[in-house]
C-alpha cells in the first residue's frame, strides 16, 4: 500500500503522516527523505528541481501554460521516483504522489485542506511568525504547490476528482484525520 498525501500549507500533514506510518509500520517519506534517497542512489542531479516546490523555472512554467505540460521532464523524474520506491509500502507527502503512483492498485491518495485562518494560525505558531508573515507564507506555499503540480502533472492541484479522499483535516485534528484515512483504507483494501 502506498498512501499519497497532498496538502494545503499548514494542515498538519506531517503529523497525520507520522500517525499513519506508525499505525501501519511503514516508511514515511517527505521531500527531505526522498532527496536524501536520491542523493544516496546517485540520481539527485537528474531530479533536483523536482524536490523544490516550484517549476523548473518561471519562464519554463509560463511556456508550459500555453502548451501541454513538459511530459518528458515529468516522465523521466517520475520514473526515477517510482524506481526508488519500487513496490514498497510507504507514505509520501506531496511530490505529486497521487499522479505518479496512480497505476498502483494499492494507492490511497489524500488531499488535506483547511480553513485559511486556521492554517495561518498553525504556521504562525509552528514557525514563530507574525500573523501577517504567516499569511504571506501560507499564500506563497499554496501558490507554489499549485504551479508545481500543474507543471509536473498538467492537473489542477486539489481537484477532488484526482484523490480518493479530500477533506478538511483542520476541523478533525490529526488523530481523527488519521483514523478517518485508516477507516477508508480498511473499506477499500481489505
Amino acid at each position: 500500500m502506498i498512501i499519497s498525501i497532498a496538502r494545503q500549507c499548514g494542515c498538519g500533514a506531517l503529523s497525520i503522516g507520522k500517525i499513519l506510518a506508525s499505525h501501519y509500520n511503514i516508511p514515511f517519506y517527505t521531500r527531505q527523505n526522498l532527496l536524501e534517497m536520491a542523493q544516496e542512489k546517485g540520481v539527485l542531479d537528474e531530479m533536483n528541481n523536482f524536490f523544490e516546490e516550484r517549476p523548473v523555472d518561471e519562464l519554463m512554467f509560463a511556456i508550459s501554460e500555453t502548451i501541454e505540460y513538459p511530459a518528458k521532464i515529468s516522465e523521466k523524474t517520475f520514473s526515477i521516483l517510482v524506481n526508488m520506491i519500487g513496490d514498497k509500502d510507504c507514505i509520501i507527502i506531496g511530490r505529486c504522489g497521487n499522479y505518479i503512483f496512480k497505476d498502483r492498485e494499492d494507492l490511497i491518495s489524500v488531499f488535506l485542506k483547511g480553513n485559511v485562518d486556521n492554517r495561518i494560525d498553525s504556521i504562525a505558531k509552528e514557525r514563530q511568525l507574525s500573523k501577517s508573515d504567516a499569511a504571506e507564507f501560507v499564500d506563497e506555499m499554496d501558490n507554489s504547490r499549485i504551479r508545481y503540480h500543474k507543471f509536473y502533472t498538467g492537473l489542477t492541484w486539489g481537484n477532488a476528482e484526482d484523490y480518493d479522499l479530500c477533506f478538511d483535516c483542520m476541523r478533525m485534528g490529526s488523530v481523527n484525520s488519521a483514523k478517518y484515512i485508516e477507516q477508508y483504507i480498511d473499506c477499500v483494501l481489505k
